[in-house]
């Protein structure tokens, strides 16, 4: 699923981390059904929840409340889902916040936004 993505040995790699326990991370309880959706496309259903529990395996999910939503409605991500993901990386504590699509979170914080390759290289 992953291999049909620009970067995806480095994703992997960050996913590895998180299941063995050599990095802590969160994830967004928004970005379960996303995954499970993306996995369903090219998979049986059954398949898709396995593959989509494997991969949320090593992380704390962020549970979505109204708080993050009120944040998120009021921001000025113009990405609704990004806004979500950025107010649970603020109500995780997270220091990060990883992704491909680093231009629409202008949201000034302490969380850093960085490509999967950037924390990758930031850890050596």
């Amino acid at each position: 699923m992953l291999e049909r993505r620009t970067g995806y040995e480095s994703s992997l790699r960050l996913i590895e981390a998180a299941k063995e326990g050599n990095i802590s991370g969160c994830i967004s309880a928004l970005s379960v059904p996303i995954l499970w959706s993306i996995a369903e496309r090219n998979l049986s259903e059954s398949d898709a929840k396995e593959v989509t529990k494997s991969v949320i395996g090593g992380f704390s999910i962020v549970a979505l409340d109204p708080e993050i939503l009120n944040k998120s409605f009021k921001s000025n991500i113009s990405d609704f889902e990004d806004a979500i993901q950025f107010y649970s990386a603020v109500k995780g504590k997270c220091r990060y916040l990883i992704t491909r699509n680093k231009r629409d979170f202008i949201e000034k914080s302490r969380i850093s936004i960085l490509t999967p390759e950037e924390f990758l290289s930031k850890r050596q």
